[in-house]
C-alpha cells in the first residue's frame, strides 16, 4: 500500500485515483475531528470546514513537499481553519475563548488514577455519550490536544507540529484536558463507574 506523502506527490502530478485514496483513509477521522472541535451547535460550519481542509489540499497539491508526514500537514490546514472560526466565534461572543495555558503552570491538578487506566475507559461503549458530552465542554485548545492525542492517535511530538506549540504547552493541555474530562465524566456517570471498583 502506497504511503499517504507518495499518494499526496502522485496527486500533484495529476493523479486523480491518488487523490481518492486520500480522501478514502482520512475522511473519517478528520471529520469527527472538525465536528468535534466545534461541537453540536456549529454542526454545519464544521461541515464547511471540513470541505475547506480538502479544498486546500486541492489548491496546493502541485506545490505539496514532503517536510512531514501528510497526515500532519492536513491536521495543520484543519487546525489554522479552525483557530480562525473560535476567533471569528469569540469576537461575536458565542463561544469559549483559548485560555493561555502558561498561567495554570503553577497547578498541579493530576488524575485519581493512571493515565493508562483512563484511556482503557474511554473506550468503554457505556460512556460514550458522556464522554462526547465532556469533550465539548473542554475549552477549545485542552478539546484539540485532547482530540488529536487520543482519538486521531497522534504521537505527542506531531501534535505539537500540528497546533505549532511547545511541548511543554501542548503537555500542560493534555494534563488539563485529561483531568477536566475525569471530573465531568465522574459527574455525570458517578465515580463507580470510572474507578474501576464496578465491573461493566
Amino acid at each position: 500500500m502506497e504511503t499517504d506523502e507518495a499518494l499526496m506527490l502522485d496527486y500533484g502530478k495529476g493523479n486523480q485515483a491518488a487523490f481518492r485514496a486520500l480522501y478514502a483513509r482520512h475522511k473519517g477521522p478528520l471529520y469527527r475531528y472538525v465536528c468535534r472541535q466545534l461541537g453540536t451547535k456549529y454542526r454545519s460550519k464544521a461541515q464547511e470546514l471540513f470541505q475547506e481542509v480538502w479544498l486546500r489540499v486541492i489548491d496546493n497539491r502541485t506545490r505539496y513537499k514532503v517536510e512531514a508526514k501528510f497526515s500532519t500537514w492536513l491536521y495543520r490546514i484543519a487546525h489554522n481553519l479552525l483557530v480562525d472560526e473560535h476567533r471569528k466565534l469569540t469576537a461575536r461572543g458565542e463561544h469559549l475563548s483559548f485560555v493561555d495555558d502558561e498561567q495554570h503552570e503553577g497547578n498541579h491538578l493530576t488524575l485519581a488514577s493512571n493515565q493508562t487506566h483512563h484511556e482503557n475507559t474511554l473506550h468503554n461503549d457505556y460512556l460514550q455519550k458522556a464522554i462526547k458530552h465532556c469533550v465539548e465542554l473542554l475549552v477549545p485548545q485542552q478539546r484539540e490536544a485532547f482530540l488529536l492525542r487520543h482519538e486521531a492517535g497522534f504521537e505527542p511530538a506531531q501534535v505539537c507540529d500540528i497546533v505549532e506549540a511547545k511541548p511543554e504547552t501542548v503537555k500542560t493541555r493534555l494534563r488539563y484536558a485529561m483531568s477536566q474530562l475525569r471530573e465531568c465524566l465522574q459527574r455525570k456517570a458517578g465515580p463507580t463507574e470510572l474507578g474501576g471498583e464496578r465491573q461493566v
